[in-house]
């Protein structure tokens, strides 16, 4: 689960374009590669995939430990397997990388 705290953990967040027949299949391709690669790595928190209602567009908000944890996940787990795979995954989807960034968190408002 998601843990929102402020100035704790590094957040990246990555939004695709997908031709909406393929949304669901992009989802359920990124979430393997996850699992499988980093799920497990030290300094994983959590991935959570958002998908849009149109069908149109699937965000991805991860959360690491550090942006340090976050790249070296990349290199520990065979970043050119990694990362063809994941290439292989979003053209067989019909779909496109728009936007990649990483955030902190600096101010959460909850209804505890």
């Amino acid at each position: 689960m998601p843990k929102i705290e402020e100035n704790q953990l590094f957040t990246v967040i990555i939004e695709w374009e997908v031709n909406p027949k393929y949304q669901q299949d992009l989802i359920n391709g990124l979430t393997n590669q996850i699992e499988t690669y980093f799920k497990d790595y030290d300094g994983f928190i959590s991935s959570s995939f958002h998908a849009s209602e149109d069908g149109k567009r699937v965000i991805n908000y991860a959360q690491w430990i550090s942006e340090e944890a976050w790249s070296n996940s990349f290199q520990a787990s065979g970043r050119d397997e990694v990362q063809t795979t994941n290439d292989e995954i979003i053209n067989r989807c019909d779909a496109k990388t728009l936007k990649l960034n990483s955030y902190r968190v600096v101010r959460v408002i909850e209804n505890i």
